[in-house]
């Protein structure tokens, strides 16, 4: 099975029909009245990992030259044969089970290789020590022990970009464990922007042009430094305990991540894959493993896709990190970090920044996706992903955005905070000292306050113009509102707690300090607004006021 040249991609067309596709018939059909305008998988983290693997292609072999051509090639989209000229030249490094080369699999390995079942292929699949120590809760052994082809080569290139670490020798990804992916994504309401939308434009919306990466260390583009997987000369340099930096690959090897040694095994057999639950005539039950593949952790590495935070590491000194998916999801607080970067802390994903600067659709028609794996070092937590707004903000007020968002932002935690505090008041005795995670809390306030604060930030943008595009009188707005919100959220955890946690007296002192504190002093203060008058305390009544007179 050949990847650019074998239909192992399903997709969906805009009637309905759903289909397998090579890479190169992403255009077929695509000026009709029924192009294809989706990826089709039995897992999420399946259909995250084929658009990178289809925007990494076309970088690689289709890149534009400029802006001008990369209009032309979005307006007039090329046709599948000419794709296929360019796929076919790198098709010697896409055979599944080739062999000279395999795609994304170190074909030396031998019998002085480990053999895992195919089931450690899947991210969230439990390890050995789980299974040894019957901890397998939620992804039992055994629910997947055959797979088909084009299950293996989805599962396959899915680990080999998200690889968490998996003990000595097994190395994560170019952005670590289960990094957040940000894409551009056409997605509108509206009939006349939906004809914008293909498949083909929500995965060029995603490709730069040729010179994006000229500015990175200059490497010659040769097949061995985009895809290592090629040579095994990269092993021997790891072995003796070097990094792998972009001064060793060419800069578009970032889209290739290859921190994993493996070797699939097939065989000739009918099966159900137990992934797709599709019939297929070759079974892919297992795999062989090996420690030490490329060791990516220099720190020098930037994704295009992902955005990422300045810190100072011990290791590394002053260096940028891809961001991580936490607890909870994907939420607004993190949404101006994902979106558009913080100065000097936070910077956006290439492909956004480039898009802000250089595309700038109807914001109306695009939104962007940002997914991942939640990862407690080896052990997947959750999936998340999330279609989040993007509003087009002059660069000459960008600064002055990002502190008017800081500011709303800034409350709304201020407050899910106390609301995290008082419902735990409303629970638990002083002199208690409950265990565990209540952050759950927190995340339910902000979901809940979500839509509020997306309408918000785009008035805020609306009105930069002004000298006060968030005034006093909104700011009073919101707080009220994160007030109400609050409260709402109380009411529910606290209203449905076990009976063993209710107190009506807690209960009710803990309401008034909720309302008390998200109205009060600090947070006014801190919000830039003016601290309300106390009302003067009333005089102790004199005993003989209202005495019944004699």
């Amino acid at each position: 099975m050949n990847l650019m040249q074998d239909k192992w991609i399903t997709v969906q067309r805009k009637k309905g029909e759903i289909e397998k596709i090579a890479p190169s018939q992403i255009t077929d059909g695509v000026n009709s009245d029924n192009p294809i305008i989706e990826i089709v998988t039995p897992r999420p983290d399946f259909q995250g990992a084929l658009y990178q693997f289809l925007i990494g292609l076309f970088q690689t072999v289709y890149a534009p030259k400029d802006e001008n051509e990369w209009e032309d090639k979005f307006n007039s989209p090329p046709n599948p044969e000419e794709l296929k000229k360019e796929t076919d030249k790198i098709a010697f490094a896409f055979d599944l089970f080739g062999e000279k080369v395999r795609f994304m699999q170190d074909i030396s390995l031998d019998s002085d290789a480990n053999t895992a079942n195919i089931s450690a292929l899947l991210i969230e699949s439990p390890g050995e020590n789980t299974i040894k120590e019957n901890k397998d809760f939620f992804t039992k052994r055994g629910s997947v022990e055959k797979i088909c082809n084009h299950c293996a080569a989805s599962a396959l290139f899915t680990l080999q970009t998200n690889s968490p670490s998996g003990g000595q020798g097994h190395l994560t990804s170019i952005r670590g464990g289960g990094p957040i992916t940000t894409i551009l994504k056409f997605n509108s309401t509206k009939k006349e922007d939906q004809e914008l939308h293909t498949l083909w434009s929500d995965i060029w919306i995603n490709v730069l042009p040729k010179d994006c990466f000229s500015q990175e260390p200059k490497k010659e583009k040769n097949y061995e430094n985009v895809f290592p997987w090629i040579t095994n000369k990269y092993y021997k340099q790891n072995s003796k305990g070097s990094k792998t930096t972009i001064n060793d690959l060419n800069p578009l090897s970032v889209y290739w991540s290859y921190p994993r040694r493996i070797q699939l095994q097939q065989s000739k057999e009918n099966i159900h894959c137990d992934v797709c639950n599709i019939e297929s005539d070759i079974s892919v039950k297992s795999y062989l493993v090996k420690g030490y593949g490329l060791d990516y952790g220099g720190g020098s590495w930037i994704h295009p896709l992902s955005p990422y935070y300045f810190t100072k590491d011990k290791e590394l000194g002053e260096t940028w990190l891809p961001f991580h998916p936490q607890p909870g999801g994907i939420i607004y607080n993190q949404w101006m970090s994902f979106v558009y970067g913080k100065k000097d802390k936070d910077k956006n994903a290439k492909v956004l920044s480039y898009y802000f600067e250089n595309r700038k659709f109807p914001e109306e028609q695009t939104r962007v996706w940002a997914f991942g794996f939640d990862m407690d070092n080896m052990k997947a937590r959750n999936w998340y992903e999330s279609l989040i707004p993007i509003y087009s903000i002059d660069p000459k007020f960008i600064d002055k955005y990002e502190s008017e968002i800081s500011k709303i932002l800034q409350a709304a935690t201020q407050v899910a905070n106390n609301l995290q505090t008082k419902v735990k008041d409303a629970w638990f005795n002083q002199d208690q000292k409950p265990k565990g995670d209540f952050d759950y809390l927190k995340i339910s306030f902000f979901k809940a306050t979500e839509t509020k604060f997306y309408n918000l930030a785009k008035t805020i943008r609306d009105n930069l113009g002004k000298e006060f595009p968030f005034n006093n009188e909104a700011k009073e707005e919101w707080l009220k509102y994160l007030n109400e919100e609050s409260l709402k959220v109380f009411e529910l955890y606290v209203e449905s707690g076990s009976v063993e946690f209710e107190n009506l007296k807690r209960i009710v002192e803990a309401r008034k300090s909720l309302i008390s504190w998200n109205l009060g002093d600090k947070i006014r203060n801190d919000f830039g607004l003016p601290i309300k008058d106390k009302p003067a305390a009333k005089k102790k009544a004199n005993n003989n006021i209202g005495a019944i007179k004699k």
